[in-house]
């Protein structure tokens, strides 16, 4: 009997849609773990679940959930997952800069299908009001990179 081998191809590249994309929730836990350093998976949850209190919104996130996520963004290795106790503990393998870029690199290369300046072309021919000191903003921010 041949094995059902997963056919969709694994890439390191995180960006906006496919197997390594990153969710709405992904995206939220990992800023709570870039805030908080390293946790566990019921920090993280009572930390959502406060948030939501705030907002009064209705129908909060379920633990297991957060614990899913959190299991899967250590699959991406985003996550580094730390077994050693009877707790999990998590802290962020990448961080917000370097995933940015991957997100940031993998809309261009998807949406745009053009080069990094024709992307930031792109941007500034959409953007009605931005200033000769907003672009120079924008470069010096670049330059940093």
């Amino acid at each position: 009997m041949v094995k059902n081998t997963d056919s969709k191809k694994k890439s390191e590249e995180i960006g906006i849609n496919g197997l390594n994309s990153i969710s709405n929730l992904e995206a939220e836990i990992m800023k709570i773990i870039w805030e908080k350093g390293k946790v566990t998976v019921r920090e993280v949850h009572e930390n959502m679940l406060r948030k939501e209190i705030e907002s009064k919104e209705h129908g909060f996130i379920p633990y297991t959930t957060v614990m899913s996520t959190m299991t899967t963004l250590a699959e991406k290795k985003l996550l580094k997952q730390d077994k050693t106790a009877k707790t999990y503990i998590y802290s962020a393998a990448v961080d917000k800069k370097e995933l940015s870029k991957s997100i940031i690199k993998s809309v261009s290369d998807k949406l745009l299908e053009e080069s990094t300046s024709g992307m930031v072309s792109k941007f500034l021919s959409d953007s009605k009001n931005i200033s000769k000191e907003g672009i120079e903003k924008l470069i010096e921010e670049i330059d940093k990179f």
